[in-house]
């Protein structure tokens, strides 16, 4: 399979340049609520210039920086927001990167068109994901307050989290209270990127075969619904793939809506996109707001009571769901040998830093990547775990074995580790007065490692009421 891959990439991509990647021209993520952009969700994503929507909605996708990143693909510069899919095909030349992964959803000859395009042409989307707010009901660790209004109110209620050390490490994101997301978002028709959006949909319409809605949450989103009900009589959508991001921690009356969608939206085909990566507590520490057992429950009733094409768990690798990442396998694969629809995907987390699997110390790495190892030769034959799969889980194994980073983010210096260090105690001391939560509890094998880092400014977090917000201060110190 990877030799195939490897060719394929080889003959559709290398053919055209050594750093060629078919999606930033025909896939992105556009988010509606304040106006950003990205060809996939690897890179992190960047503002829409407001004033070029206005007269070209294409402008939503066709970014002055994404034509900048496609001249550099053409001409066989790697663009450094790449970085994810480099990282990998220098660890071992053997593994497959996303490029491929996600190019491959397209026809060759779209593929080979691009060679004839300018480079700073507008080109109309063939699969687009798109968030319309922020509206979420969990507050995951990795997430922040532009992509959850459940961070939000955190950060609103609790003040900014303090005391990061890293520059590079991205835990300013939990220092914005994302207002700046919903400036535009707060109505479907009160957003100057959606009305770009709606006047482009008739064009887009022609060429689009997939429309992917995130959030957010989007079954939480009165603007999701809103969006629903103008595409009823949508003349394009028996030709559309239709899919939705969900956290599947709904309740009752909200499963069923979510099921009624599913098996009467006229739409080609319907997928369906959930997102967990650990087992049990783990998971509920690091994705707040989740009860396990009611996540797993809501994905057997949307397998079995609902008519969606395909299920994809999004697995976002990140050190603390490696503690039971090979139970969480056990549990999908076996819920997967039943419902063969469903299927894993992994893609290991890169911000913030102090988050990232290559953070752990060498030991408990190590004893990570042989775990996962020998869970993968164990279970080769005994669970129908697909060829893409497996190729990703190994992909998480060598990037835990190999990996000597120099992105930002990640390390290049001992004195870098220290900081994210720091940075990782800090966050989750906070995390857990905050959420309820306790890290030692929880995670006992990471007990002594989390104990033995000295924080620069170890403090006392001290509540502050004030005209009924609270603050944090660290003020007093230990």
């Amino acid at each position: 399979m990877t030799n195939e891959l490897n060719k394929w990439k080889d003959e559709n991509l290398n053919s055209i340049s050594s750093s060629f990647c078919a999606a930033k021209w025909y896939n992105a993520s556009i988010h509606l609520g304040h106006g950003y952009t990205g060809s996939c969700h690897l890179p992190l994503p960047h503002p829409i210039d407001i004033t070029q929507v206005t007269t070209n909605p294409s402008a939503l996708h066709n970014t002055d920086h994404k034509k900048k990143l496609r001249k550099m693909m053409l001409t066989g510069v790697r663009p450094a927001e790449c970085s994810y899919c480099w990282k990998v095909e220098d660890l071992n030349n053997d593994l497959v990167s996303d490029r491929v992964f996600k190019s491959q959803i397209y026809s060759i000859a779209d593929i080979s068109a691009i060679k004839d395009m300018e480079w700073d042409a507008d080109v109309s989307l063939k699969t687009l994901e798109i968030s319309f707010d922020r509206q979420c009901n969990f507050g995951c660790s990795y997430c922040n307050a532009a992509y959850s209004s459940t961070w939000a109110d955190d950060l609103a209620n609790n003040g900014a989290y303090q005391n990061f050390v890293s520059d590079e490490s991205g835990a300013g994101a939990y220092q914005s209270d994302g207002q700046w997301a919903v400036a535009n978002g707060k109505k479907l028709d009160n957003n100057p990127y959606v009305d770009a959006f709606l006047k482009w949909w008739p064009e887009l319409s022609k060429t689009l075969f997939e429309l992917r809605v995130t959030g957010g949450e989007p079954t939480v989103s009165q603007n999701f619904w809103r969006f629903i009900d103008l595409l009823k009589n949508d003349e394009s959508l028996p030709n559309l793939r239709f899919a939705i991001n969900s956290n599947l921690g709904m309740g009752e009356i909200g499963l069923r809506k979510l099921i009624t969608l599913i098996n009467t939206m006229p739409v080609k085909e319907f997928d369906l996109y959930t997102s967990n990566e650990s087992f049990g507590k783990h998971a509920e520490y690091i994705r707040d707001g989740l009860n396990y057992d009611l996540w797993k429950s809501n994905l057997v009733e949307i397998l079995t009571k609902s008519k969606v094409r395909n299920v994809t768990v999004m697995m976002t690798i990140n050190n603390l769901c490696l503690m039971s990442i090979t139970e969480f396998l056990d549990d999908m694969m076996t819920l997967k040998t039943k419902y063969h629809n469903l299927a894993v995907d992994l893609n290991i987390l890169r911000w913030p830093g102090f988050m990232s699997p290559v953070m752990l110390p060498e030991d408990v790495k190590l004893s990570c990547a042989n775990k996962l190892s020998e869970w993968l030769i164990a279970n080769d034959t005994r669970y129908n775990i697909g060829q893409g799969e497996k190729m990703q889980i190994q992909r998480v194994i060598d990037y835990l074995l190999k990996i000597e980073s120099t992105e930002v983010g990640h390390l290049n210096s001992t004195e870098n580790r220290d900081k994210m260090n720091h940075d990782f105690k800090s966050f989750f001391t906070q995390y857990d007065l905050r959420r309820g939560k306790n890290f030692i509890e929880t995670f006992p094998m990471l007990a002594q490692w989390f104990n033995d880092i000295t924080l620069r400014k170890e403090y006392q977090i001290i509540p502050i009421r004030s005209a009924g917000i609270t603050h944090y201060d660290d003020r007093e110190y230990k």
